[in-house]
C-alpha cells in the first residue's frame, strides 16, 4: 500500500513511482493548451456578422449602439445631399474610427481570458524547460503541515518522492496518496485493487457496529496509492473560459448608457430632430418669425436639423470613454507595481497600511506618467493581466459597496491558532502556608473567575486558575501572559511546558499524529454527532514563555507513541442536542471526537520512563486520578473534575482546547501499539469503550502499577527510585490490556485553549471600509459560534441582525427514520474484510467542517479487519491487518448510511475544530442567571455529574453499568434532570461553578431577529419581509455554492461585490467569477511547528530573473525593471521573479481574478480603492461635462431653428467643437486631487431605470449652469443679424427687391454679418465653456474654498484653447476688413463675452444647491448603511 513511514518510502524510491516533475508540467501544459485551443476554435468559427453584432448588441458593454451608428449615417447622408462634403466626410471618418476601435475592443474583451491563460502557459513552459530541475521537496508545503480549508494540497509522488502537491498542478497519471478522511482530488483508481474513486469522494471507514465494551486494538486505515485518471484543474479552467464574460455591468457603464445613449443619443436626438423639422415645415409654409431670411427646403429641412443633431451623435465619445478607462487601469497597474517605499515613509509591510491620514503620501510620487503611458500602450495592445475589459477593476473598486472575504485562515487570521488561556488546578492553602513562611512569590489567584466555591473546597483551598495570554500582532507565534505576576504559578506551569515540548512539539510525533488524524477523521465520519478536531497545534512559544530553552528536551528519548480514541455515549449526544437547542443555533453543535496521543519518554541520565499524554479533555480526565497542584499530587475529586470539564466544554465551543497529563512508568511499551518508530512500521491504535470511566474494572489487578483508591496520593504511593528495576525488556507491555492500563492513573497537568487571531491589518481594513460605507462581509465555513467569535475579533458588528446561517434546514423526520433504518442493517456484516463504497450523493450544502466539500461529495468506506480481541497478542492483530483485502470477492455490501442531511453532510478532517462542542449540562450563563427560578434544587444542574463522570461521587461504577445495562432509577433521574433542563429551570450554581467567566459564550448567541436560515430562504425574505440580509456582515456555515448564490443575490439587489479569496483553494473559481471583480490572495501556510518552515524557496529565489539576465532577455521583459529601477522597497504586487510550484498554482487558480498577490505583499486595499474612487469620480465628472456641452450646443441650434434664424454653429463647426475643445476640457477635468473626504463617502447603488424626480433635478441643476450661455449667445446672435437688417443696404433691398444686383449685395451683407456672428460665437462659446468648467474642477467645494488652478492640466488646457481661438477670431475679422462695423456691434459683443462671468456665478450657485442635495443624500446613505432594523427588529 502507500508509504506510511520514511523507511517504506525510502525503500520504494528506487521504483521511481509516479511522474517526474518535467513530464508532469509538460502534460499539464499540453492539457491546458488543448482545452484553450478548443475554446479559441469555437470563438474563431463564429461568423463575422455575429462578431460585429456582439460588439454593439450589449448596451452596457459597448459605448456605441446600433441607433448611434444609424443616426451618424443618416446625418452624413443628409449633409451630402445639401452639398456639405467636408462635414459629411468628417462624420464618416470619425464613425469608421469608432467602429474599428469598438469592434477591436470587443474582440479583445472576449479573448482576454485566453490571453491570460496563454501567459500562464508560457510560465508553465519556462518552469518545465529551465527551472523544474532545481525544485526540491522543501519547495512544496511540508508533508505534516496541518490542513487548512484555504489550501488544497495532495500527497503525490514526483520524481519518486512524496511531496505535498498544490491541487492545480496535479495531472492525469499522477500517483497520489489518498489518506483516510481525505477527499479524492479527481477521478482515480487504487493501484493494487483497481477500486475506483470519483472526484470529491471521501475515503472513509466502514461502520464497526456497536462500540466495544473493552479496549481493542484497531489497525489504521491504510493510505491508498491511486492513479489520477484526469487532470483536476481542467474543470476549473473550463468554467473560467466559459463564464469570464458573464460578470454584471458596472455602475459607470450603466450610468453611461443611461445618460449618453438613452437620454442624449435617443431622447435628445429624437426631440431635436422633431422640433427642427416641425419649425422648418412651418417656415416653408410661411409661418416663420419675421426674422426669417432667404431659405430653400434643403437648408430648412436638412442643414438646420443636421446642425442640431450632430452634437448629440457619438462622434469621438467611444474613443474617449475607452481610452480613459484604460488610462485608469494603467494608473492602477503602475500603482501596484511601483515599490511601496516610494509611496510611504514607514517601512511597515502590512497587507493594509494604516491610512488614518487618508491623503496617503501619493501626491509626492505622482506615478511617473511615462510609466503609466507605457502601460497604457500595452493595454491598447491587449495586455490582460488585470482583466481590464471583462472586469474593469477601477470602475468596480470605485463603486464597491461590499468586500466579501470567503477564506479565513492565513488571510484574515494568522494561519496557526495561538494559546489564549491556560487552565490548571491550584491549591491556595499551600500558598497561604508559604506566605506565612515569608515567601513573596504568591500572587492573587484568579478566583474572581470562580466566584463561589463549595464549602468542602474552601476548606481544601483548591481553585481553578485561568491565565490569559495575549498574542503579539506583529508575529505569528509570539505570546505573553496578561498577568504580570504569572511567575507565582511557575511550579504549576513547568510540567505543562515540558509536556508541550515532549509531545505536541516533538518533531518525532508529527508524522504519526498526521496519520492518526486521518484515521480519527474517517472514524468520526461514522457518527453524525462528532467532528474530528485537530487541536494539537504548535505551543512552543508557550513553553518558551514558561522558561524552557530549545535544549530542554535533549535529555529525553522517544520510546513509543500510544494513540487512542473512543466514541461517545448516546445520552451525551442527546444532552448536546438539547444544549444546542437552548443556544438557539441554526446548526447543531457537534462534539469534538475524543482522542489522545501519549508518548513514552526515557530520561537519559537514570533511564526513568515517563508517559506524557495530550488530547481532548474528556478522555484525558477519565485517565487521571490525581492532579499536580504545583507542589504535590492531590486526588482529583468529582468537583475538580467537574470544573475542568466545565472549562473544556465552554472553551471548546469557540476555541480549540487540549489537555495534558503525565505519569511515571515502570514498564516500557513495544510492538505495534507503540507506534511506527519502534515496531518497524507496523502500527495499531487503541479504541476505548465509550464510557472509559469504567476504566479499570476489568483489568486484572496484577497488571496495575498502583493499588489503592482514588484518594491515595500517587506521589506518596510510588517513588521514582522504585521505578529503576524496569530495565528488563521482557516486562515491556505489548498487549492491549497493558497499554490501556498504562494510560490509567495519570496525573492531570492542565489545559490550554487556542484561538485563531485576526490579523491587525484586517482589523484596520474593516474600520476604514466602515468609514467609507463599504460593508466587509465574511463568508465563514464554520458554525455560528466560532464564526461570530472570530468576527468580533475583526471588529465586525455583532449586535442584532448580525449573522445569517446559509445552512439549509434539516430534512424531515420520516426521511431520518428511513436513513437510520438503513444504517441498522449494517452490523451483521461487520468484520468481513471487504471494501465498501457508499454511493449516496449528498446534494446539500456542506458546512460543518472547514474543508468545504464539493456538494456532490461521496464517501467511500474501506472496512478495516475485525478488531483484535483484547487478549490477543499484537502480532496476531498485525497478521490480521496484513490479511486484509481492500476489495472482497463475491458479494459486496454497500454500507449505506442514508442520505446525510445538511447538518451531517460532510465531515472531513477539519484542521481545527469546525464544529464545536457542547457542554451537555451547562448552558448560557446569562440564561442560567435569568432562569434561576427553581427553589427546590439548590445545586440544580451544577451538582449533576458531567457526561464522563456520571456516577454518584462516592460510588464506583457498578457491575450492571459495566455490562451495559442501564440502571432504571438512574434513567428516571436522568430523565427528570433533562426535563428540568428543557424547562430552563436552572439555579445560579451554574454560574458560580463556571471556571471561566470570560468564556466567549457569555453573550447571547441566538439570532433573535428571526432572520432567514438557509440560502433558499434569502430571496423570499428580501421580497416579502425586509432587506436586512443585504446588510449583514457575517454568513456562517457557507459552502462554495451557497456563497456563490448569495453573491448573486447581493448583485441582483444592486450591490457591487468584490471578492477576496485564497488562490491556493480549488473551490473558489465559481465565486471569483460571480463577483464583479476578484482579488486572489496566497494565504500564509499553517506550520506543524514554529521551528519548521511551511515551505522554503531560498534555493530557487529569483530564478526567472537570473535566467533572463543570463540569456540577455531582460530588456525584452523590462516591465518590472523600469518600474523598480533605482527604487528601494517592495511593490504591492510581487513581481514574477521566482517560478516555484506555489507560484504556478497561484497563477492557475487566480485566472478569473484581476489581482493576485501574496499575503506578505504590502497590498493596501484602502489605497487602491481610494485611487479607483478618485479616478471614477473624475471620469464621471468628465462625462457629465461633455454631455452638458453637447446638450447646450444642440439646444442653441434647435432654438435658432425655432426663431427662424440660421444655425449659430454650422455642422463643421459643431464637429470641430465636439471633437477638439470640449473633449480636451472634459478630459482635463478628470484629474481629481487627493481629498480625505473621498474615503468617507457612500457610493450610490446601481440606478438603471428612469427616475422622473432624479431626471427633473439633473435637468434643473445642469440646465441652470448652461442657461446663461444659451440665452446670451442667442441674444447676441439675434443682435448681430438684426444689425445687418438695420443697414441702409437692407432697406434699399426691400424697395428694389426685383433688382438682382441689389439682392446680391444684400445677401453679401447678411452673410458677412452671419460670418462675423459665427466667428465671434465660436470664441464666445469656448469662453463660456471654460468659465463654466471652473465649477467642475472641485465638484464638492466652492470656488473660494478650493483654488481651481490646483488642477494644472485643466488650467494650461483652458489658457491654450482661449489663446488659440482668440488669435483665430482676430485674424478672421482683420482679413475680412470688419473693423468699421465694431462701433455698431459693441452691445452684441458685450452680451456675448460679458455673459461668461454671469455663467460662472449662476453655475456656482447651482453647484451649491447640488452639494446641499448630495450632502443630504450622503447622510441618508450613511444612515441606511448603519441601520439593520428589519421588521423583526427588537426595537
Amino acid at each position: 500500500m502507500a508509504a506510511e513511514n520514511p523507511e517504506r518510502r525510502s525503500s520504494q524510491e528506487h521504483q521511481q513511482r509516479g511522474l517526474t516533475t518535467k513530464v508532469a508540467l509538460r502534460r499539464l501544459h499540453e492539457e491546458i493548451e488543448r482545452v484553450l485551443l478548443e475554446h479559441e476554435r469555437q470563438c474563431g468559427t463564429e461568423s463575422s456578422y455575429r462578431k460585429l453584432r456582439a460588439a454593439f448588441v450589449k448596451r452596457y458593454d459597448s459605448p456605441l449602439g446600433w441607433l448611434s451608428i444609424g443616426t451618424s449615417l443618416l446625418a452624413s447622408g443628409a449633409l451630402l445631399i445639401t452639398g456639405m462634403l467636408w462635414p459629411a466626410l468628417c462624420l464618416l471618418a470619425i464613425l469608421s474610427l469608432d467602429l474599428f476601435v469598438v469592434v477591436r475592443e470587443n474582440n479583445l474583451r472576449r479573448t482576454e481570458i485566453f490571453r491570460k491563460t496563454r501567459h500562464a502557459l508560457g510560465e508553465l513552459q519556462l518552469a518545465e524547460q529551465h527551472f523544474s530541475d532545481d525544485w526540491q521537496p522543501t519547495n512544496y508545503p511540508h508533508l505534516s503541515n496541518p490542513m487548512s480549508p484555504c489550501v488544497s494540497l495532495q500527497w503525490t509522488y514526483r520524481d519518486g518522492k512524496i511531496v505535498n502537491m498544490p491541487w492545480a498542478l496535479l495531472v492525469r497519471g499522477d500517483y497520489i496518496v489518498l489518506r483516510p478522511g481525505h477527499i479524492s482530488p479527481g477521478p482515480c483508481h487504487e493501484l493494487e485493487t483497481k477500486k475506483f474513486f470519483t472526484a470529491n469522494e471521501i475515503y472513509g471507514a466502514a461502520p464497526h457496529g456497536d462500540p466495544p465494551v473493552k479496549p481493542v486494538a484497531r489497525p489504521p486505515l491504510p493510505d491508498l496509492v491511486c492513479c489520477l485518471e484526469s487532470t483536476p484543474y481542467l474543470d476549473n479552467l473550463t468554467i473560467c473560459l466559459k463564464k469570464s464574460l458573464k460578470r454584471p455591468p458596472t455602475i459607470y457603464n450603466q450610468q453611461r448608457y443611461l445618460l449618453v445613449t438613452k437620454y442624449i443619443q435617443q431622447w435628445g436626438f429624437i426631440s431635436a430632430l422633431v422640433i427642427t423639422l416641425i419649425s422648418g415645415l412651418l417656415r416653408l409654409h410661411g409661418y416663420g418669425l419675421p426674422t426669417d431670411e432667404k431659405h430653400n427646403w434643403r437648408f430648412v429641412l436638412i442643414e438646420s436639423p443636421a446642425a442640431a443633431i450632430i452634437p448629440l451623435l457619438p462622434l469621438i465619445f467611444p474613443l474617449m470613454w475607452i481610452s480613459m478607462n484604460l488610462w485608469g487601469i494603467a494608473r492602477l497597474q503602475c500603482f501596484l507595481k511601483t515599490p511601496q517605499a516610494a509611496l510611504e515613509k514607514s517601512t511597515s509591510k502590512s497587507f493594509e497600511e494604516d491610512l488614518d491620514t487618508p491623503s496617503y503620501d501619493y501626491q509626492n510620487v505622482s506615478l511617473l506618467r511615462s510609466n503609466v503611458f507605457r502601460i497604457w500602450m500595452q493595454l491598447w495592445r491587449g495586455d490582460s493581466e488585470l482583466l481590464p475589459r471583462s472586469a474593469n477593476l477601477v470602475q468596480v473598486l470605485g463603486s464597491i459597496s461590499a468586500l466579501c472575504c470567503v477564506d479565513k485562515k492565513g488571510i484574515l487570521s494568522w494561519p496557526n491558532p495561538t494559546a489564549e488561556k491556560v487552565f490548571f488546578l491550584h491549591n491556595t492553602d499551600e500558598e497561604a502556608r508559604e506566605d506565612g513562611a515569608g515567601s513573596q512569590s504568591s500572587s492573587q489567584s484568579e478566583s474572581d473567575d470562580v466566584p463561589d466555591v463549595d464549602e468542602d473546597h474552601k476548606e481544601q483551598g483548591i481553585v481553578a486558575e485561568v491565565l490569559d495570554l495575549t498574542h503579539d500582532q506583529h508575529c505569528p507565534f509570539r505570546l505573553e501572559f496578561d498577568d504580570h505576576e504569572w511567575k507565582a504559578h511557575i511550579k504549576s506551569l513547568k510540567p505543562l511546558g515540558l509536556a508541550i515540548l515532549l509531545n505536541t512539539c516533538s518533531p518525532l510525533t508529527h508524522e504519526h499524529y498526521a496519520q492518526f488524524c486521518g484515521h480519527v477523521t474517517a472514524v468520526a465520519m461514522l457518527d453524525k454527532d462528532l467532528v474530528p478536531v485537530t487541536n494539537r497545534r504548535c505551543l512552543c512559544e508557550l513553553a518558551k514563555q514558561i522558561g524552557f530553552t530549545d535544549h530542554a528536551t535533549d535529555r529525553f528519548a522517544l520510546e513509543g507513541q500510544l494513540a487512542s480514541y473512543r466514541h461517545l455515549q448516546p445520552d451525551v449526544v442527546r444532552r448536546d442536542i438539547r444544549f444546542a437547542r437552548q443556544l438557539q443555533l441554526s446548526s447543531k453543535v457537534k462534539v469534538p471526537f475524543p482522542h489522545s496521543l501519549s508518548v513514552v519518554m526515557r530520561e537519559n541520565p537514570g533511564g526513568y520512563l515517563s508517559l506524557f499524554t495530550q488530547g481532548t479533555a474528556d478522555i484525558i480526565l477519565d485517565c487521571c486520578d490525581d492532579f499536580w497542584d504545583g507542589i504535590d499530587l492531590r486526588p482529583l475529586s468529582a468537583q475538580d473534575r467537574k470544573r475542568a470539564l466545565d472549562f473544556y466544554q465552554r472553551s471548546a465551543l469557540t476555541s480549540y482546547c487540549t489537555a495534558f497529563a503525565y505519569r511515571p512508568l515502570r514498564h516500557g511499551i513495544h510492538g505495534a501499539l507503540s507506534g511506527p518508530q519502534r515496531s518497524g512500521g507496523e502500527c495499531l491504535y487503541l479504541e476505548l469503550p465509550p464510557e472509559s470511566k469504567l476504566r479499570m474494572q476489568h483489568v486484572d489487578k496484577t497488571h496495575c502499577d498502583f493499588q489503592g483508591g482514588h484518594h491515595v496520593k500517587l506521589g506518596h504511593s510510588i517513588s521514582t527510585d522504585s521505578l529503576l528495576f524496569s530495565e528488563s525488556k521482557d516486562e515491556e507491555c505489548n498487549d492491549v490490556e497493558g497499554c490501556f492500563e498504562m494510560q490509567c492513573h495519570q496525573v492531570f497537568i492542565g489545559m490550554v485553549t487556542m484561538q485563531y487571531q485576526a490579523q491587525n491589518d484586517i482589523v484596520r481594513l474593516v474600520e476604514h471600509l466602515e468609514r467609507a460605507c463599504i460593508r466587509f462581509v465574511h463568508f465563514s465555513k464554520e458554525n455560528e459560534l466560532r464564526s461570530r467569535v472570530f468576527s468580533e475579533k475583526m471588529g465586525l458588528e455583532s449586535g442584532w441582525n448580525c449573522h445569517i446561517s446559509l445552512l439549509s434546514e434539516p430534512e424531515p423526520d420520516n426521511e431520518k427514520d428511513r436513513s437510520t433504518a438503513k444504517a441498522k442493517d449494517v452490523p451483521e456484516h461487520i468484520g468481513k474484510p471487504q471494501a465498501t463504497t457508499s454511493t449516496t450523493a449528498t446534494t446539500t450544502t456542506t458546512t460543518d467542517h472547514e474543508n468545504s466539500l464539493h456538494p456532490s461529495a461521496k464517501v467511500m468506506y474501506i472496512s478495516p479487519p475485525a478488531p483484535a480481541p483484547a487478549t490477543a497478542s499484537v502480532s496476531e492483530s498485525i497478521s490480521a491487518a496484513k490479511a486484509t483485502e481492500i476489495i472482497g470477492d463475491g458479494l459486496e455490501k454497500n454500507y449505506l448510511l442514508g442520505p446525510p442531511n445538511n447538518l451531517e453532510s460532510s465531515k472531513t478532517l477539519s484542521s481545527s475544530a469546525p464544529g464545536a462542542i457542547s457542554n451537555p449540562d451547562e448552558c448560557n450563563p446569562l440564561n442560567a442567571a435569568l432562569n434561576s427560578d427553581d427553589p427546590q434544587s439548590p445545586d440544580g444542574e451544577g451538582s449533576k455529574e458531567s457526561s464522563q463522570d456520571s456516577t454518584p461521587k462516592n460510588n464506583l461504577p457498578g457491575d450492571s453499568e459495566l455490562e451495559g445495562e442501564p440502571d432504571p432509577n438512574k434513567h428516571k433521574q436522568r430523565h427528570s434532570l433533562d426535563s428540568a433542563m428543557d424547562e430552563n429551570c436552572r439555579s445560579l450554581s451554574t454560574l458560580t461553578e463556571s471556571t471561566d467567566q470570560s468564556a466567549p459564550i457569555n453573550f447571547d448567541m441566538s439570532n433573535r431577529a428571526k432572520l432567514p436560515r438557509g440560502i433558499e430562504n434569502i430571496r423570499p425574505h428580501l421580497e416579502q419581509v425586509d432587506n436586512v440580509p443585504l446588510q449583514v456582515s457575517l454568513f456562517t456555515d457557507c459552502s462554495a455554492e451557497a456563497t456563490r448564490q448569495m453573491l448573486d443575490i447581493m448583485q441582483s439587489y444592486g450591490e457591487i461585490v468584490v471578492c477576496l479569496g485564497s488562490s491556493a483553494s480549488n473551490a473558489n473559481a465559481d465565486i471569483f467569477l460571480q463577483a464583479d471583480c476578484s482579488i486572489a490572495v496566497e494565504p500564509l501556510y499553517p506550520q506543524v511547528c514554529q521551528d519548521v518552515d511551511a515551505y522554503t524557496e531560498s534555493n530557487i529565489q529569483h530564478n526567472k530573473l537570473l535566467w533572463q539576465r543570463q540569456s540577455g532577455k531582460s530588456k525584452a521583459n523590462d516591465d518590472e525593471e523600469l518600474l523598480e529601477g533605482g527604487l528601494q522597497g517592495c511593490a504591492m504586487q510581487t513581481p514574477a521573479h521566482t517560478i516555484s510550484p506555489l507560484y504556478l498554482s497561484r497563477l492557475l487558480n487566480s485566472l478569473p481574478c484581476s489581482i493576485a498577490v501574496c499575503r506578505d505583499d504590502p497590498l493596501s486595499l484602502v489605497a487602491i480603492i481610494e485611487l479607483s474612487r478618485r479616478f471614477s469620480l473624475g471620469l464621471w465628472n468628465c462625462i457629465q461635462y461633455w454631455a452638458c456641452c453637447a446638450g447646450s450646443i444642440s439646444i442653441l441650434n434647435v432654438l435658432c431653428a425655432c426663431l427662424s434664424l440660421p444655425p449659430l454653429l454650422t455642422p463643421l463647426l459643431v464637429i470641430y467643437l465636439m471633437c477638439v475643445p470640449v473633449p480636451l476640457i472634459a478630459i482635463s477635468l478628470a484629474h481629481i486631487d487627493v481629498d480625505p473626504k473621498i474615503m468617507n463617502r457612500a457610493t450610490s447603488k446601481k440606478q438603471t431605470d428612469y427616475d422622473s424626480r432624479a431626471f427633473a433635478f439633473v435637468m434643473w441643476c445642469y440646465g441652470c449652469k448652461f442657461i446663461v450661455l444659451v440665452v446670451s449667445m442667442l441674444v447676441s446672435y439675434w443682435m448681430f443679424l438684426s444689425e445687418s437688417r438695420l443697414n441702409p443696404a437692407a432697406e434699399v433691398s426691400e424697395e428694389l427687391s426685383l433688382d438682382v444686383e441689389d439682392d446680391d449685395d444684400d445677401d453679401e451683407d447678411f452673410y458677412q454679418f452671419l460670418y462675423f456672428a459665427r466667428s465671434s460665437a465660436l470664441l464666445g462659446i469656448i469662453l463660456h465653456f471654460v468659465f463654466i468648467s471652473f465649477t467642475f474642477v472641485h465638484r464638492d467645494h466652492a470656488l473660494w474654498q478650493r483654488n481651481p488652478f490646483t488642477n494644472r492640466i485643466w488650467g494650461i488646457t483652458c489658457w491654450l484653447l482661449l489663446l488659440f481661438h482668440t488669435v483665430i477670431c482676430v485674424l478672421q475679422l482683420m482679413l475680412k476688413d470688419f473693423d468699421e462695423q465694431f462701433p455698431k456691434l459693441w452691445a452684441a459683443i458685450l452680451v456675448m463675452f460679458g455673459g461668461c462671468l454671469l455663467s460662472m456665478i449662476v453655475s456656482e450657485l447651482a453647484k451649491f444647491q447640488e452639494n446641499k442635495v448630495n450632502a443630504r443624500y450622503q447622510r441618508r446613505a450613511r444612515l441606511d448603511f448603519g441601520t439593520k432594523l428589519g421588521m423583526n427588529s427588537p426595537f
